[in-house]
């Protein structure tokens, strides 16, 4: 009994150092440095799948920060808007790159497949008082994204962003955010097509 249990125990050891092995011997991808935060674990490039399935980003359970009742109402009447513009724009931005062989929308995934998904997680308003008082970019309106690419064969998370913007004139502009979220919508497909371009 002793030596079965003992037996046992060694094969977990080796096996738990084989595979603590095995980890370390795959170095990931450097970070493209594009994006807020970013989190690379695969070691080979995304040029290895020929197609990219780009899911619309989700908005269940979103923040909604200086946002009072009325805004909120525009917010969620603007909701598919945004969350197609971040899907056309990343797409109109690989194609133009040529990257991948397919490149579809929220389609199934076929053959080599990645599969891009992710949510809008604050919208933020602004604050116009803060930006004319204080100025220095405070208060700013901006978008909040998190998002992830998955290999479709194993399910395995390939990398992981987040990514925060606030551009289009909206640190020095008195633009609303109903003038920013659109324009920020486009930046964000732009800037996660560039976090893939340096993956691939």
């Amino acid at each position: 009994m002793k030596k079965s249990l003992f037996a046992l125990v060694l094969s977990l050891v080796l096996l738990t150092a084989g595979v603590q092995t095995a980890r370390s011997e795959e170095n990931p991808l450097p970070k493209p440095d594009v994006l807020t935060e970013e989190e690379v674990f695969t070691s080979q490039k995304l040029s290895v799948h020929d197609t990219l399935v780009i899911r619309d980003f989700t908005t269940d359970g979103a923040e909604y920060s200086q946002v009072d009742e009325e805004e909120r109402v525009k917010i969620d009447a603007m909701k598919p808007l945004l969350t197609k513009t971040i899907s056309e724009s990343l797409a109109m931005e690989l194609k133009a790159k040529k990257l991948f062989k397919n490149i579809v929308i929220n389609g199934n995934p076929t053959g080599n497949a990645v599969i891009l998904e992710g949510a809008i997680t604050e919208f933020n308003a602004g604050s116009r008082a803060l930006k004319f008082f204080v100025g220095f970019g405070a208060g700013k309106a901006y978008l909040l994204v998190k998002g992830r690419l998955v290999d479709a064969q194993t399910g395995r998370e390939l990398a992981t962003f987040e990514d925060r913007e606030t551009g289009y004139r909206g640190a020095v502009g008195m633009e609303s955010y109903e003038d920013l979220f659109p324009h920020q919508a486009k930046s964000i497909g732009e800037n996660v097509s560039q976090f893939i371009e340096k993956l691939y």
